[in-house]
């Protein structure tokens, strides 16, 4: 009696274990400051996360968007792939299953609209099989510090660009304005050079490569799609000072 009992006890504990890492999430955990010149009320920060059917079978993937912390005017929202990055109580609630094969993946797309207010939040987005909701399969957890950078003076000239007198001199690699519109500019402290700035999509695909950059006339974004893009920049001896994000929108389109 006892050793079918512990039999049947380790087959449960192996049955639980197999679910639990059915799903593969990357980023689980994200943790950023985002400095921002522009925080007006249409500004959005995004956050891809990756899953992955690590698994023997097909799981119909549903999603739970937990706010563990922010500031009251702050809304989250998390979409699959394709869906319109729209943050409403209806776009939420239609949102439907995603159907995994073995080593298939999706791409959810995290997003924050801060309402023009700085701060910072925490957000878990909770993943599921929907034939088995009390089940979760994985998760992934993103805090945000939004800040809006004091004294910036980004342009309103339409052209996207900025004014290099009257912004405060830079402490550190950055990007203005940001969002962008129609082009970005990097903006780096006395004393370093940029050399090499790549501009790659949110997956790590890299789109452009601008060897030696002019950046007083600011790097082009007009003709890509609107979205989210990782900006590396290098120095002038190949040496890689960051990689930030920069939100791409026509605004008004």
């Amino acid at each position: 009696m006892k050793l079918s009992f512990f039999a049947l006890f380790m087959a449960l504990c192996t049955c639980c274990f197999a679910q639990q890492s059915v799903l593969r999430v990357e980023p689980a955990n994200v943790a950023k400051d985002v400095v921002v010149d522009d925080l007006d009320k249409d500004y959005q920060d995004i956050t891809t996360i990756t899953v992955t059917n690590t698994g023997s079978g097909t799981v119909q993937l549903t999603k739970k968007q937990v706010v563990i912390g922010k500031p009251r005017p702050w809304k989250y929202g998390t979409f699959s792939q394709g869906s319109p990055l729209v943050l409403s109580a209806a776009n939420q609630e239609s949102s439907r299953p995603v159907s995994l094969r073995p080593g298939a993946s999706a791409t959810f797309q995290v997003v924050l609209e801060p309402a023009g207010i700085a701060g910072d939040g925490r957000v878990e987005v909770q993943f599921f099989d929907l034939s088995n909701p009390g089940n979760m399969l994985g998760k992934a957890t993103v805090t945000a510090e939004i800040i809006q950078r004091s004294g910036s003076s980004p342009s309103t000239s339409g052209q996207g660009g900025g004014n290099f007198s009257s912004r405060p001199v830079p402490t550190s690699v950055n990007l203005f304005p940001n969002p962008a519109r129609e082009r970005f500019f990097v903006e780096a402290p006395p004393g370093t050079k940029i050399g090499r700035v790549e501009v790659s999509n949110a997956l790590g695909n890299r789109l452009r490569k601008y060897d030696r950059p002019d950046g007083k006339q600011g790097y082009d974004v007009e003709d890509l799609p609107d979205g989210l893009y990782l900006i590396s920049i290098y120095d002038d001896k190949g040496k890689k000072l960051k990689t930030l994000r920069l939100l791409h929108r026509q605004f008004g389109a």
